[in-house]
């Protein structure tokens, strides 16, 4: 038995394939639950810091990055740097060997660096929230007892002037940096937002290019069945039909729709199609 077929190996592909499937599928159901978070802010911006920071965006948020969006970015790690950085090509290889070898690194590269850097600015965003959620309640009650210190410094006694004037600058020095602080934390919050979805929006556009060095991964191909409308949802309607075709086209005789040619081809090489409920894939 070569080296090629030990059984080693064999797991090693396998395990890779089981990775890029999960790669793209946690990516899909990041993209899901952040655009309902998204849009759920845009809704609630317009209103005072203290509505949005008790409108659960903050609870949304947390479990996101200590659930899917934590999955992804582990295993794009485990995927693409446990692999050793491309070094120049060697002398010999022909014109579509070394665009290909170009493009797979670009494509690595780009994954793990939206991937990575998306992740934490959500912790950012997480943050935000959290200091919305916490203490704009009470820079709000501040405010209030601010105001009545106010009213009782206009009362006071000449032999204590000199001492409550300085005691109400003090405060109101404290007041100016308590009123920024609400402020900053939504403009951080709104900034996280917008790089995040430029950075999903990127990795979309990558995983799709991705997809192509990935035609022969069953696994992946069973995992978008189940996925179809999750794909859509991502990438708009018709695109799974239209990936699941891309994928099977070298899988086999190329006959009937996308859908189709795909579940014959994991049919062929998938032991345990149980996930794969009538009606899931039509």
């Amino acid at each position: 038995m070569s080296a090629r077929e030990s059984p080693q190996n064999r797991f090693e592909a396998r395990r890779h394939k089981e990775r890029v499937a999960f790669l793209v599928v946690k990516f899909l159901r990041v993209h899901e639950a952040f655009s309902g978070i998204a849009a759920e802010f845009a809704a609630q911006s317009t209103g005072t810091a203290e509505a949005l920071g008790g409108s659960g965006l903050f609870e949304k948020v947390r479990e996101l990055t200590g659930g899917t969006a934590f999955d992804l970015k582990e295993i794009a790690h485990s995927l693409f740097r446990s692999q050793p950085p491309a070094g120049p090509q060697p002398a010999g290889r022909g014109k579509r060997q070394l665009l290909a070898g170009r493009k797979s690194s670009i494509e690595r590269l780009s994954l793990d660096s939206y991937i990575g850097t998306c992740f934490h600015l959500l912790l950012i965003l997480q943050e935000s929230l959290y200091q919305l959620k916490r203490y704009s309640p009470e820079l709000e009650l501040e405010k209030s007892e601010f105001a009545d210190i106010l009213g009782l410094a206009h009362t006071r006694t000449p032999m204590h002037a000199d001492d409550m004037t300085a005691e109400v600058e003090r405060l109101r020095a404290l007041e100016a940096i308590s009123a920024t602080l609400a402020v900053e934390s939504l403009d951080m919050a709104r900034r996280a937002i917008e790089r995040c979805e430029s950075l999903l929006l990127g990795t979309a556009r990558v995983i799709r290019r991705f997809l192509a060095s990935a035609r022969d991964n069953e696994i992946l191909i069973l995992n978008l069945l189940q996925n179809k409308a999750l794909v859509e949802k991502v990438y708009g309607e018709g695109a799974a039909e239209e990936i699941l075709a891309e994928l099977c086209a070298q899988t086999g005789p190329n006959q009937g729709t996308g859908t189709e040619c795909a579940l014959r081809f994991v049919r062929e090489r998938c032991c345990n199609l149980s996930a794969l409920e009538p009606g899931t894939a039509s």
